[in-house]
């Protein structure tokens, strides 16, 4: 099979490359206008890289050179008005791109894609899927705490295992991706979250230390496959460690969906253990660290990387459980809703949008899931018009004269909306409503905020304070009712995914004539004790 592609060099050249393979060899072909005295500076790699190794001496086209370490230089030939370079190369998984650059001896000219190289893709072997988790099954030996298999990348698979016998744990480490390999790895000590260097008694042969925090261990290479074993005494074994991979030879790491990898060992022998399968086990930790960290924190934090994990869950059921449980709890106010950080209105009910979308488009394509996805959107916004939260309290302020000024309660409850709206503020706005419907009822306002799970203590512990007693203004009753009314309907709008009003205005252009007319029955009716909702 043979095939031809052109790579635009700079505005006068261009190169022309066809590439033959066979089963077991590649010919390539590459043709330009005449150059004169010009080079092909050239180098092999996996991928593309600025790491290139020296190719194998078999494909060095007449008249190579070494060039350094790992680059070799082939002057082009010249046949009539052209100059070409052809060369026979065995493939291999070792070698699937050639990084090339052209070098004018005459001028000690360069032309090298501004410093990042020109790159041709050679075909490699079909890969042989190798059945590591049987190879390691061959392998343990005791009882077996912990297994999983991880892609790494597009390189291949690891499967790992962690057993227990003797008072002791072993770790087995079991991949078939090839060449030079190293576990760059740390341990976990006082918690699962960190990474610190091992203790010296713990470092089994072939390992060095790398810096103040990791070191690098050799796997070898037995039986097609690279394997590994670390073996931790019990009293000292960490809680886990974390690892990703390496290669001796090429400045590259490998990991999982470009996360590190976490593989527990002494946390195994935990009461408290995450006993779910050991991908929600990542999951669950991800969450527990970002939940109890020191770092800043809001809903909009929580809804973004409630949005990311749902990328590593998909429709996996034990996984969209786990992120029910912890949303419900967010929404009970069982978690912190913000933590020594402001958001914006508007760039929470953005990271409201992303996720619940996410939730609708997983709605469409997992159906099996549906039940579990509409108990998650139960516990969320809608997100929506966020920016007028905090355009629209000002304008009432405006409206009606409210001076912006310090010691009030619309000012402080202003300052609380503008940098951290959450849906606290849903009940704020319903007791502020019955205390101005009831002239100015106090005891109205708290009781109607205690109902709702906003206490006075709760108001006066937000970053932004709410600790002044909202004032009563006769002469602005109604108006003020008439405007907070509709706050309320933006407020629930972004905040409440759950709003009676909010859905069914959402979803009125997708009812007949009749449906519509039952469902504002049954809104406007919602409230009255003498009218039965139910048809007998």
């Amino acid at each position: 099979m043979t095939t031809t592609e052109k790579i635009a060099i700079n505005n006068d050249l261009t190169l022309k490359v066809d590439i033959e393979e066979t089963d077991d060899n590649i010919f390539l072909s590459l043709q330009m206008n005449n150059q004169g005295n010009c080079r092909l500076h050239w180098g092999l790699s996996r991928k593309i890289s600025k790491i290139w190794k020296l190719p194998p001496s078999t494909s060095w086209p007449s008249g190579s050179i070494v060039f350094g370490d790992s680059a070799i230089q082939t002057p082009f030939e010249l046949h009539e008005n052209e100059s070409r370079i052809k060369f026979s190369m065995e493939k291999s998984a070792e070698f699937g791109v050639m990084n090339f650059a052209f070098y004018y001896p005459d001028t000690d000219r360069w032309i090298n894609n501004h410093g990042n190289n020109f790159h041709i893709r050679l075909p490699v072997p079909e890969k042989v899927r190798t059945d590591t988790v049987n190879i390691l099954e061959e392998t343990l030996s005791g009882e077996v705490l912990y297994k999983d298999n991880f892609e790494i990348d597009d390189e291949g698979d690891v499967s790992v295992a962690v057993t227990g016998e003797n008072n002791a744990f072993r770790i087995y480490f079991v991949t078939d991706i090839p060449g030079k390999l190293l576990l760059h790895w740390g341990g976990a000590f006082k918690n699962p979250f960190e990474w610190r260097l091992p203790s010296e008694h713990m470092l089994p042969p072939d390992t060095v230390v790398y810096d103040d925090r990791a070191v690098q261990t050799a796997f070898m290479f037995q039986d097609n496959v690279n394997r590994l074993e670390l073996e931790f005494n019990e009293e000292a074994a960490p809680l886990g460690i974390h690892f990703v991979l390496t290669f001796a030879d090429e400045a590259r790491w490998l990991n999982d969906r470009g996360q590190n990898i976490y593989i527990p060992v002494a946390e195994l022998l935990k009461k408290n253990a995450y006993k779910g399968t050991s991908g929600n086990a990542h999951i669950a930790r991800d969450i527990v660290q970002a939940e109890t960290g020191r770092n800043s924190w809001t809903l909009m934090h929580r809804f973004n990387l409630g949005h990311d994990l749902l990328d590593r869950i998909e429709k996996d059921e034990e996984g969209l459980a786990l992120i029910f449980v912890w949303m419900r709890y967010s929404f009970l106010r069982q978690l912190d809703w913000q933590r020594n950080y402001n958001t914006k209105p508007k760039e929470l009910s953005h990271a409201q949008d992303r996720l619940t979308l996410k939730l609708a488009d997983m709605y469409i394509n997992f159906p099996d899931s549906r039940e579990m996805i509409s108990l998650i959107m139960s516990t969320l916004g809608r997100g929506g018009e966020g920016q007028r939260i905090r355009d629209e309290i000002l304008q009432i302020m405006h409206r009606h004269h409210i001076k912006e000024v310090a010691g009030h309660f619309m000012e402080e409850w202003h300052q609380k909306l503008h940098n951290n709206t959450t849906p606290d503020d849903i009940v704020i706005c319903e007791a502020y409503l019955e205390f101005l419907k009831s002239d100015g009822n106090l005891d109205l306002f708290y009781s109607t905020l205690e109902a709702g799970g906003v206490t006075k203590d709760r108001l006066e512990k937000f970053e932004r304070p709410i600790i002044t007693h909202p004032d009563f203004i006769p002469h602005l009753k109604d108006a003020l009712i008439h405007d907070f009314e509709n706050y309320l309907k933006l407020l629930k709008s972004v905040h409440s995914g759950t709003d009676l009003e909010g859905a069914a205005d959402a979803a009125g252009y997708l009812m007949d004539y009749e449906m519509r007319e039952h469902l504002n029955f049954i809104f406007h009716s919602r409230h009255d004790a003498s009218v039965s909702l139910i048809k007998n």
